[in-house]
C-alpha cells in the first residue's frame, strides 16, 4: 500500500479511508456505512425523503428512478414507512436491473464516514486529498441517519 499512497492512488475504498485516517489523525474519521443490500438502500432513501424531501432531491442526481421515487412519495404522502420502503425497493430493483447506478454502496465501492473534526479549512483539505486519491465526496450534513460524508469511486 505504501507505493500506492506515494503515487497518489489507492486500489480499494478501504485503503483510501485508511490513508485519510493516517494523514488526518485528529479528524477522528470512522467508517459508519459500508456495502448495502437493495432493501437497506430502500430503507435509507425512504427515511430520507420522509424526513426532508428537499434534502433527498439535493442529495441524489436527477435520474429517472429518483424522479419515480419522488413522484411515488408525493402521490402517497400518507403511506407508512414500510409501504414507502417496499415501493422504493421495487423502484431500486428495476433501476439496477436496467443498468442504473442507484448507490455505489450497492456495489461495495462507497463508504460513509463520520463528519471529520476540524474547521472549514481542514475539511476542505481532507476533501481535496480524498479527491486527489481518486474518489468523490458528498457532504451530507442533514442526512436522516445523521451527518456524514459519503465517499465513493
Amino acid at each position: 500500500m505504501a507505493s500506492a499512497v506515494l503515487s497518489g492512488r489507492v486500489s480499494t475504498i478501504d485503503q483510501l479511508i485508511a490513508t485519510i485516517q493516517k494523514e488526518f489523525p485528529s479528524a477522528g474519521i470512522r467508517i459508519t456505512g459500508r456495502a448495502r443490500t437493495l432493501r437497506r438502500q430502500a430503507e435509507l432513501m425512504a427515511e430520507r425523503i420522509r424526513a426532508d424531501r428537499n434534502e433527498f432531491i439535493r442529495t441524489y442526481l436527477p435520474r429517472p428512478h429518483i424522479h419515480e421515487m419522488d413522484q411515488w412519495y408525493l402521490t402517497n404522502m400518507n403511506a407508512s414507512l414500510d409501504d414507502t420502503i417496499d415501493a422504493f425497493e421495487i423502484i431500486i430493483t428495476r433501476a439496477v436491473r436496467n443498468g442504473a447506478v442507484v448507490s455505489k454502496h450497492l456495489s461495495n465501492s462507497a463508504r460513509d464516514i463520520s463528519w471529520p473534526v476540524g474547521n472549514a479549512n481542514t475539511l476542505n483539505r481532507i476533501e481535496a486529498r480524498i479527491r486527489a486519491l481518486g474518489a468523490h465526496v458528498i457532504r451530507e450534513p442533514r442526512a436522516a441517519g445523521g451527518r456524514h460524508w459519503h465517499v465513493d469511486w
